[in-house]
């Protein structure tokens, strides 16, 4: 206006340089760091000539300044990416467990906050559909990304389903003159990992492509650390990215993505064959009382096949600088053969058949297991300015997935040695989803406050085919979320609401096939029920020197109708149920240290713990004990503590 006022509306989130220039050539530039649903104000002087003096100055580094939201939330620009050890190589999940509240298994899964795997992505403020639960590699390639937000509590109502953690992703946007990168990294275990990427502006056209592959001896940790036997594996993935703005108001994306991974499954090699002469076959619990790992042949090769492809159409449209729409329509499909090699698993060495008091005869089994899922959805939100003080945004999504377990059983003859042709059987799971939920949110800033407020529905519907029965849930969530700034370096927030997370369907009958706990050819029962939290969380954020941001949250939930996971074997595959009820709790505590350009560090410690008891549905994963215990139970995803820390150097520049 004529005061000079500017208002940018509907930045994305990241760090972004302002310049202002007026006639006689004054400049005068600032760098801020904006967060989803921050409210950033820039004060900028252009002093007249006279007053002005010429003064020649580097831009110094400092640590971030924490973000005015409700939200426990970290921000990775793409220089921070690269800055972090192997870089733009590794994986999203890799770079995420550098973060406060996550830790990163062997098979490349994410804990966080007392929750298995569980996280929203988003791409470009556009949900992104599951895949198939259990896969190995993570298939967005960083070099795609041009930063990332970290959500990891204070979630407001535009968030839902997959709630342990959402993690917004920018993708990158190839400057005018084009940009392009060939990498080649190198290490033990004959680690090899090329990639390379391009990308260019055309006028209203953008298009960026890239691609990676990775080989190693050791893609997945082996059950014993220092025996490194049939753990290799490969990883592919690859991208392709168009834009077109066809004006100033409209834009176009179109976004695809492919990955392929192939493992082999690492085998307990210290497990010998079952000795009669020796108490218990020489099967005897470890230390803790845990009942010893299954025994292979060492000339098993059971191994994991995995193929994801993904594609997003979305568009875009400001009505005015404080009007927009987004649509989105967007399809992945997902595809896991687990091959249980049962020529060898079930093999001369394996154990022979065993007879109990009651004269059931039990013999030893391995499966073959396909999983499939496709995902369609469509996405729309509308977002409006109201007055100088509150946006308004009104979205909802629909997910319909359509998936499939198919399975072959088999089980060992002492006769033949191996699996017996006339007990091997054959058979299929499919399941239909619909998945969806709507929202109302209102940010409304009042001077140093600010207040995120609103309400979502959420619904979920399942069928299995061949099983009449199906389940309908519905979820209703208030939400209230209050950030106050102390000052310009001191933000402290609270935040409480109700939260709905609905089961991974896909995964149900996964290890009833698997682990023989079904008949074949009997429906697995259905009995699954979304889990309700009450939760809530409270933190303070400060940067107490200019190189130095330190911050610190609280955080607690009770549920009814908990989710947890129970392990398939050495696989990556899980299978849902419920407890009746579960509590969890941490807290979280991070330091950031910026000094000069040279040297930038962190540091993040977590205390937590989650439980559970009263275990409701999927009961044919256990045994009657397990059944019986009506006690609090550490839920399989569990964390007690977790600590990481890493620093970087550059050699020039400060």
């Amino acid at each position: 206006d004529g005061a000079g006022h500017f208002e940018f509306e509907q930045v994305p989130f990241g760090t972004y340089r302002i310049r202002a220039a007026g006639p006689a050539g004054l400049v005068t530039e600032q760098e801020v760091r904006i967060a989803s649903g921050d409210v950033v104000v820039a004060p900028m002087s252009l002093r007249p000539a006279a007053e002005q003096q010429v003064v020649v100055q580097g831009r110094r580094a400092l640590a971030p300044a924490p973000a005015r939201v409700p939200s426990s939330v970290a921000t990775l620009d793409r220089e921070q990416i690269e800055e972090l050890p192997r870089g733009g190589t590794q994986s999203v999940n890799e770079i995420l467990a550098t973060q406060p509240g996550f830790v990163y298994d062997s098979f490349g899964n994410l804990f966080a906050r007392g929750n298995h795997a569980n996280i929203q992505y988003q791409l470009d403020g556009v949900p992104l559909p599951d895949s198939v639960s259990g896969l190995f590699g993570g298939f967005l390639s960083p070099k795609l990304i041009d930063g990332m937000e970290v959500l990891t509590g204070g979630l407001g109502v535009e968030y839902g389903e997959r709630l342990a953690a959402v993690v917004n992703l920018n993708s990158r946007r190839p400057p005018e003159e084009g940009e392009g990168q060939i990498e080649m990294q190198a290490g033990s275990y004959a680690t090899l990992n090329p990639s390379l990427l391009y990308g260019k502006q055309m006028g209203a056209w953008s298009v960026l492509a890239g691609g990676s592959y990775r080989t190693t001896d050791r893609a997945l940790d082996p059950a014993v650390p220092d025996v490194v036997q049939h753990a290799g594996g490969d990883e592919e993935r690859a991208f392709l990215k168009v834009e077109y703005g066809t004006s100033d108001r409209t834009h176009v994306t179109l976004l695809g993505a492919y990955a392929h991974n192939f493992y082999r499954i690492p085998i307990d090699t210290t497990v010998a064959p079952l000795d009669p002469s020796l108490p218990n076959g020489g099967r005897n619990p470890d230390q803790y009382g845990n009942d010893p790992p299954p025994f292979f042949p060492s000339d098993t090769n059971q191994t994991e096949n995995e193929h994801d492809g993904f594609a997003l159409l979305s568009i875009r449209h400001d009505f005015d600088p404080r009007t927009s729409l987004r649509v989105a329509l967007s399809y992945r499909h997902s595809y896991g053969f687990l091959f249980g090699d049962a020529q060898h698993s079930l093999g001369p060495s394996q154990d022979p058949c065993s007879t109990d008091d009651a004269g059931n005869t039990t013999c030893a089994t391995a499966s073959d297991v396909t999983r499939t899922a496709d995902h369609l959805v469509g996405y729309a939100e509308q977002l409006w300015r109201v007055g100088e003080d509150h946006v308004v945004k009104l979205g909802g999504q629909v997910d319909e997935l359509f998936a499939t377990t198919d399975y072959t059983a088999y089980a060992r003859s002492d006769a033949l040695q191996g699996p017996d042709p006339a007990l091997t059987v054959r058979g299929s799971d499919t399941s239909h989803a619909t998945t969806g939920g709507a929202y109302l949110e209102d940010r409304a800033t009042f001077g140093r406050v600010v207040v995120t407020g609103g309400v979502r529905f959420d619904f979920q519907r399942v069928a299995f085919v061949g099983n009449p029965e199906t389940a309908f849930d519905v979820g209703f969530g208030p939400r209230l979320g209050i950030a106050y700034s102390i000052s310009n370096d001191t933000v402290v927030h609270a935040f409480a609401g109700l939260l709905w997370q609905p089961p991974p369907v896909l995964d149900s009958p996964a290890a009833a096939r698997i682990l023989g706990l079904v008949p074949p050819g009997t429906a697995v029962t259905y009995d699954l029920k979304p889990e309700k939290d009450r939760y809530a969380e409270v933190g303070i954020e400060s940067r107490v020197l200019p190189e130095l941001t330190l911050k610190l949250t609280g955080w607690g939930k009770l549920s009814d109708d908990q989710l947890d996971d129970v392990g398939v074997g050495s696989t990556n595959l899980i299978s849902p149920y419920n407890f009746r009820e579960g509590r969890a709790g941490g807290i979280e505590a991070s330091a950031i240290l910026v000094l000069g350009r040279r040297f930038q560090a962190f540091a993040n410690g977590t205390l937590q713990k989650a439980m559970g008891r009263g275990i409701e549905s999927a009961q044919y994963l256990f045994g009657p004990a397990d059944l019986a215990n009506d006690g609090w139970q550490f839920l399989d995803h569990d964390q007690r503590w977790k600590a990481s820390a890493g620093a970087t150097f550059k050699e020039s520049g400060w």
